[in-house]
């Protein structure tokens, strides 16, 4: 019995793959059945006319055969072979009373044919093979196996196509093997090629039934999958992190396995992003996040705006679309800037909310978060993306930010303190900051705690000009730093509220 019924699962699977080859679209089945009802008629006609026309024909008849194995290779030789089976009854049947001549000519003609189609079948099937290897190596990374860069960027813009017009969720989960720059430094460049063939082997085997799993280039990897709601994307990624820890001593050396994790960020579209360019920039986001929690995390991307849109009030909704367009014009200038501000934002709030500072003061941090470095958009996009130290006319430019800032927000002055903290969030604790030099408490207190959630992400964030921190080496220089250029009240009070998240993090994730 159980023979049996693996004999019709692999002739399913058969017919399945048959479809997937030669039907893969109504046009292919429609150019098939033009194949097939045009050699049957020429064969019906070929009956019924006189002998004298029977070549002319016989002629056609071929010409359609070759066709048909042209564009479907064997399939179209097994059909053709079947119908010229027919054929050859038909030729015995009406040649008997016929010279032998012509009999020897007509079959002569059918074997010539049969060959003929045989070798097109042959070389169709070689450069089709061909070609298939050609495309699949265009879309593969070479080193891991999986979907290269190219093959994500298009995938992800038609699923996400897919998923708008079809009313479901698509997921998209970035994954960045934590400090994999120095498995190449301390163990050479052919561990950090173990180390990413190991996670390409890993992810696949954890991720059976994903959709698509990709190496997005140097040692990120992204997958695509269908999702019911923002729940289930999370409960995914856990169960794949966990796995991922359970299994990993069999892909990698003794030696780095325990040294081996990832960091995940994601995100959802429609629900949270729109198209796939947002998806990609959310999921990038929280992954980005993720590795500012202390890496080896999972982060969901959080919309910063739409928190925000939640928890203000009626006479202020109309701030929302005007947080957007001025997001939204300093982020073709430096993308860096967008994503840096949204994650003050979150650390902001986080700082207010431990402060024990009101419900106001926090949502006002939060709109100061968003919008500190909005003065950026007066400095020229030469300056903001250069590579290398700025000359001293250049850092003058670069400090009038915030004072640009509190001119662009000035529209918004009725919003208890936003101006003050955006102009002064670059003032130092001792007095030796800009643009007004003020000291200790003369700095308003939401001034102070941007401070220190900005220049933590800045240590956390990879720029040109200098290597990034891990979350250990940003707390030490914040505390180095604690009463020079920052409020030691408010390191203190960031430090433990982030190392209790961190904490948290890893309990779930365990």
């Amino acid at each position: 019995m159980f023979r049996m019924l693996r004999q019709i699962l692999d002739l399913k699977s058969f017919f399945k793959q048959l479809g997937e080859d030669y039907f893969n679209c109504i046009a292919r089945k429609a150019e098939f059945a033009v194949y097939g009802l045009a050699y049957i008629l020429w064969t019906a006609i070929l009956i019924a006319v006189p002998h004298e026309y029977k070549g002319i024909l016989a002629s056609l008849q071929s010409t359609t055969a070759f066709f048909w194995v042209l564009r479907f290779s064997y399939l179209g030789l097994a059909v053709v072979c079947i119908l010229m089976a027919r054929d050859l009854f038909d030729i015995i049947c009406s040649y008997l009373n016929q010279p032998l001549v012509d009999f020897i000519i007509a079959m002569c003609t059918k074997t010539f044919t049969a060959v003929s189609i045989s070798i097109v079948a042959i070389l169709t099937t070689k450069q089709k093979k061909q070609e298939k290897k050609l495309q699949q190596l265009a879309i593969t990374d070479e080193l891991t196996g999986l979907f290269n860069q190219r093959y994500f960027i298009e995938s992800l813009k038609q699923e996400t196509q897919l998923a708008i017009k079809g009313h479901y969720q698509l997921g998209l989960i970035l994954l960045d093997i934590d400090d994999f720059k120095t498995f190449n430094d301390i163990f050479g460049h052919e561990c950090g090629d173990q180390v990413l063939r190991g996670t390409g082997a890993l992810l696949q085997f954890i991720n059976k039934d994903s959709l698509i799993i990709c190496r997005c280039g140097g040692d990120e990897f992204a997958i695509i999958l269908p999702v019911k709601d923002l729940a289930t994307i999370r409960e995914i990624a856990c169960r794949m992190k966990q796995a991922f820890e359970r299994l990993k001593h069999e892909y990698f050396p003794k030696d780095i396995q325990n040294k081996v994790t990832l960091s995940m960020g994601m995100s959802i579209c429609p629900e949270m992003a729109k198209n796939s360019d947002e998806l990609l920039y959310q999921a990038d986001m929280a992954l980005y996040h993720a590795k500012n929690l202390g890496k080896n995390k999972i982060h969901f991307y959080q919309d910063v705006i739409l928190q925000i849109r939640k928890g203000i009030s009626s006479d202020h909704q109309q701030l929302i679309g005007v947080f957007k367009a001025l997001l939204s014009t300093i982020s073709t200038k430096d993308k860096y800037t967008v994503g840096h501000s949204e994650r003050v934002s979150g650390y902001a709030v986080l700082i207010g909310e431990t402060l024990n500072l009101s419900p106001k003061e926090v949502t006002i941090l939060q709109y100061a978060g968003l919008l500190h470095d909005i003065g950026k958009i007066e400095i020229p996009k030469s300056i903001l993306n250069r590579i290398g130290p700025l000359t001293e006319e250049e850092k003058c430019i670069i400090r009038n930010h915030p004072v640009f800032g509190e001119n662009i927000l000035e529209p918004l002055e009725d919003m208890d303190h936003l101006t003050d903290f955006v102009r002064h969030h670059h003032e130092r604790f001792d007095g030796s900051g800009y643009p007004d030099g003020l000291a200790g408490n003369k700095i308003s207190l939401g001034a102070r705690i941007l401070c220190v959630a900005d220049s933590y992400d800045a240590m956390l964030s990879e720029r040109s000009y200098g290597r990034c921190f891990t979350q250990e080496e940003a707390f030490q220089e914040l505390q180095r730093f604690a009463g020079t250029q920052f409020d030691p009240e408010i390191v203190r009070a960031f430090i433990t509220v982030m190392r209790l998240k961190t904490l948290q993090e890893n309990k779930i994730l365990a």
